[in-house]
């Protein structure tokens, strides 16, 4: 029979795990009681325990990779079949990169993933209409023919627009009735022919700013405040030059933060909400990761996030969490204890990768890392054993969003990490 422990980050008998095989038979206690042991370098010698953190870990969502230990993690619809997340916001169909650049459509249910990760971005409301089809009267254009003959940012054929100039300085807008507020407006855009400018504006024209394009199509957006009833659209600045454009859309960005989304979402005859897509872990739905969420755990987050500040990676009901701080500080709370990073840890955009790790047990004690850096050891933390969900990546009105990507999630009942595991798991 194998000796019941818990792995705590030190203090505990000083144990080995034996390189030839031979050794005491240990496992982690799956109750949390047991003998408390240590990782140290001449320590007993131990088998049936590991000091590879990863290997500790219950539960594992890769959301790149699309695997998942433990359990189940579909995609495409939102069964509460006993997967690990369900998604209780999607319920439109969207469009969302992969790794090739290439937009993929996602089920009006279930979590939107592609080989990039799960994307996590706030819901906003596409105010233009036809937001593919620029031949569409809702577009009015003067020295400019538009054709929907264009293969999209999705790689369908003929789904997108080209706009073509008749004339230098050739305009396609769009008139939207809407209060006085801040107007984004983001579309997928490549050059089909010349060399001329390429201007986009929210105000009518009022305002114009050149968009750098190229032979790809890339996501390109403007943004301005206190813009009443906008009107959207395109100026080309020399006769004959042609551009494809895609998702032409215009929102009001939420939370302060001026960024377009990663989604796409079509329009027609009518505006319409693009919802966020959420990872949620609730009380009501059959999966494991709500249950070890009410009691102490370890846990592991990768991602990115454009956002820098004020976003969340844990979101609990009232007391587990972890968070960003204003200044760029990561911080995992379970109630009075936390556990902080130093300032500017944090680290913002797609092309940089977030890693997060930290544990509380039910002793108090506390402690987290993010991208190597270690916060403090505080001992004032608790469980929440009524605790209903647990979100990633943002909460459900989606003002704790991260603008960005969920890639890997993993935690465990009553874990515990050395401090080199931590700062190995997130260097």
């Amino acid at each position: 029979m194998a000796w019941p422990v818990v792995i705590a980050s030190s203090g505990g008998l000083p144990v080995t795990v034996a390189a030839n095989g031979f050794g005491v038979p240990m496992e982690v206690a799956a109750n949390g009681f047991g003998t408390p042991v240590t990782f140290a370098a001449n320590g007993l010698p131990v088998t049936g325990i590991t000091s590879d953190p990863f290997a500790l870990f219950q539960y594992d969502v890769d959301f790149v990779a699309g695997t998942a230990k433990g359990g189940t993690q579909p995609y495409g619809n939102n069964n509460n079949d006993g997967r690990l997340f369900r998604d209780p916001n999607n319920v439109n169909v969207a469009y969302v990169p992969n790794a090739a650049g290439l937009l993929v459509a996602q089920a009006s249910a279930g979590l939107r993933r592609t080989d990039r990760g799960h994307w996590q971005y706030p819901g906003a409301t596409v105010r233009n209409l036809w937001n593919r089809d620029l031949t569409n009267v809702a577009w009015v254009a003067a020295n400019v023919t538009a054709a929907k003959n264009q293969a999209g940012a999705d790689g369908a054929a003929n789904v997108a627009s080209s706009i073509t100039a008749t004339a230098d300085a050739g305009t396609i807008l769009q008139p939207i009735t809407l209060a006085s507020s801040t107007c984004l407006f983001f579309v997928d855009v490549k050059r089909l022919v010349g060399t001329g400018t390429l201007e986009m504006t929210v105000d009518g024209g009022t305002t114009w700013t050149v968009i750098p394009t190229t032979a790809a199509y890339v996501q390109k957006f403007i943004v301005q405040a206190a813009v009443t009833n906008p009107s959207i659209g395109f100026r080309i600045g020399t006769n004959g030059d042609s551009f494809a454009v895609d998702f032409a859309s215009l929102i009001n960005p939420a939370n302060g933060v001026n960024l377009p989304s990663a989604y796409r979402s079509i329009t027609t005859t009518a505006a319409a909400l693009c919802a966020q897509s959420r990872p949620s872990a609730d009380i009501a739905d059959a999966g494991p990761l709500i249950n070890v969420a009410r009691g102490p755990f370890g846990f592991y987050w990768q991602g990115r996030s454009e956002r820098a500040t004020l976003c969340f990676i844990i979101t609990g009901a009232t007391g587990i969490f972890c968070s960003i701080g204003a200044s760029g500080e990561v911080k995992f709370s379970a109630n009075a204890g936390q556990s902080v990073t130093a300032n500017g840890t944090w680290k913002t955009g797609l092309a940089q990768v977030n890693k997060v790790a930290g544990y509380f047990t039910a002793g108090g004690q506390i402690k987290m890392a993010a991208n190597g850096a270690l916060g403090n050891l505080d001992t004032d933390a608790t469980a929440e054993p009524a605790l209903d969900h647990i979100d990633l990546g943002t909460n459900g009105a989606g003002a704790n969003s991260i603008y960005g990507l969920n890639e890997r999630f993993a935690m465990g009942s009553n874990l515990t990490f050395t401090d080199a595991q931590l700062v190995a798991m997130t260097a």
